[in-house]
């Protein structure tokens, strides 16, 4: 420290103030801060809620909660469901921290030079994915589609990966890629659950299956009522 100290004494007074000058300028370039990221999840969620509430009313549904917009627990407990299906009240605590990692990683890449390479390509891939998650509940519990379910997904799924392999070749940011890391694992379980779930089940949207019968190994057991 004292050594540091003495350095700093020796330094001319401009190359202190160009110091200074340098950190108020990476201070101030950082454009997007956390509140942003607050009010994006606060706006995601807002268009999750009415987008859902929207497709419940066409199809003629009472509101009962609000957690009902997000997801139908008794819709959910009725399909029949493989082993890999988690249970309901998971799913809440997971997607806030799945959308609070991914947001932080977001502000990571928007807070970049816009002529990074990779940061167009990330953000693009995560425009269509927060997309994907704004529909999800509307497309599945709203029109009782376990088809429309499984599409969204996989396709959250792939760019999920997709997001991560920019984020490790192009972007060069691990912490970017690791923001992703529990929402690559969540749907990585829940695809497989999803799979299951629109070979056994009936689907209202499609007036299709189920497909296959359920193997006893496989079936999870219904919660007792």
């Amino acid at each position: 420290m004292a050594l540091l100290r003495d350095r700093a004494k020796k330094r001319p007074e401009g190359d202190r103030y160009l110091l200074a000058g340098n950190l108020l300028t990476r201070e101030t370039g950082r454009r997007w801060r956390w509140y942003h990221g607050l009010l994006f999840y606060l706006l995601v969620q807002g268009l999750t809620f009415a987008l859902s509430g929207l497709v419940n009313r066409w199809q003629g549904r009472s509101i009962r909660s609000p957690g009902q917009l997000l997801g139908d627990v008794s819709y959910f407990e009725g399909l029949r469901q493989s082993i890999f299906a988690p249970p309901a009240w998971v799913f809440g605590p997971v997607w806030t921290l799945n959308n609070l990692s991914a947001i932080w990683g977001l502000l990571r890449v928007l807070n970049k030079p816009s002529t990074s390479k990779g940061r167009k390509a990330y953000l693009a891939l995560q425009a269509a994915s927060w997309l994907d998650y704004i529909i999800f509940s509307a497309a599945y519990f709203g029109l009782r589609s376990p088809l429309n379910a499984l599409a969204l997904t996989l396709l959250m799924l792939g760019l999920t990966i997709a997001s991560g392999l920019v984020a490790l070749l192009r972007l060069r940011d691990t912490l970017v890629a690791l923001s992703l890391a529990t929402l690559l694992l969540w749907l990585l379980l829940a695809s497989t659950a999803a799979l299951f779930q629109a070979l056994w089940n009936r689907d209202a949207l499609y007036e299709v299956g189920p497909f296959v019968e359920p193997a006893p190994g496989l079936l999870k057991r219904r919660p007792a009522k």
